[in-house]
């Protein structure tokens, strides 16, 4: 089985390395990226940011909070620029290529400003294979979290393989890269909405930040999907709550994070919702105010 997950492994590794070249594919397009693991709070946080350089920039917020018209300030890096004065930025679920880390450690190249948003990889998980399950024929959960690596599709090991990826890529680029968690955004939304912007190089104010918190909810968010979009990101709690890791499951996840994943962004290998340990040098001081 060793053999097996090390071969798996590399055959994954090196279609990425020759490949995966989207940062400096399209890095002088944008002013900055979002780069998010599958299922960690993509749409809500983009329709938070939205709303937010909407307001900021006196311009109509997007109408949508999941399929194309939602992406007019952040989506696909290669979709055109609507507002000449609005910043661009290109959203993906992008796995780098090591060799970018190469190149910026020999200061070949620079990068654009990046947020990176990682949710804790059981959590992740678990909301991927509840969305996807029949659609994309993942079979039961046990099969599902207990296959070997592959070169596509997204199981236990895209999680490791991009946490270890951009782990080691903010390594060599500590301030071009924004690591957010999903749990610190949804314990403090306007204080992140507010540092992410920063990050990007914008200035939000308090009115901004009352116009991201306007469509923070569930509710907000649900009431605002894409009809024609198909895509279902705001599942029912109930019927989501109710998949659950046995526990052979659980022994199988906490064994495969445990020896493979060597960037942790301070989540640890346990399956049980832990609160997620802030570095110090990411910690917010005072959480932001916002006046109603």
């Amino acid at each position: 089985m060793a053999i097996r997950v090390g071969l798996g492994l590399l055959a994954a590794d090196v279609r990425d390395d020759l490949s995966r070249f989207h940062l400096l594919h399209y890095g002088d397009r944008v002013d900055g990226f979002l780069i998010s693991g599958h299922n960690s709070g993509t749409h809500w946080l983009r329709f938070m940011l939205s709303a937010a350089i909407a307001h900021h920039l006196d311009l109509p917020r997007p109408i949508y909070s999941s399929g194309p018209l939602s992406d007019v300030f952040i989506g696909h890096a290669r979709h055109r620029r609507l507002f000449p004065h609005a910043p661009k930025i290109g959203s993906s679920h992008h796995m780098p290529s090591r060799l970018i880390g190469l190149l910026g450690a020999a200061r070949f190249i620079r990068l654009p400003p990046i947020v990176l948003l990682v949710r804790h990889i059981p959590d992740s998980l678990l909301s991927y294979f509840f969305k996807w399950r029949d659609e994309k024929d993942l079979g039961d959960l046990q099969g599902y979290l207990s296959r070997a690596p592959r070169a596509q599709g997204v199981d236990i090991w895209w999680f490791i393989r991009f946490f270890n990826r951009w782990g080691r890529l903010k390594q060599v680029f500590p301030r071009a890269i924004l690591v957010v968690r999903y749990e610190d955004v949804q314990r403090d939304p306007a204080t992140w909405v507010r540092r992410i912007w920063s990050h990007w190089g914008v200035d939000l104010d308090a009115a901004d930040l009352r116009a991201a918190m306007a469509v923070s909810s569930r509710t907000a968010v649900q009431a605002c999907l894409d009809p024609a979009y198909g895509e279902d990101i705001a599942p029912d709690r109930a019927a989501r709550d109710a998949c659950r890791y046995g526990d052979r499951d659980v022994a199988v996840l906490e064994q495969r994070l445990s020896h493979h994943l060597r960037h942790t962004f301070g989540y640890a290998a346990s399956v049980s919702r832990v609160e997620p340990a802030v570095p110090p040098r990411e910690r917010e001081t005072e959480p932001v105010v916002v006046a109603a």
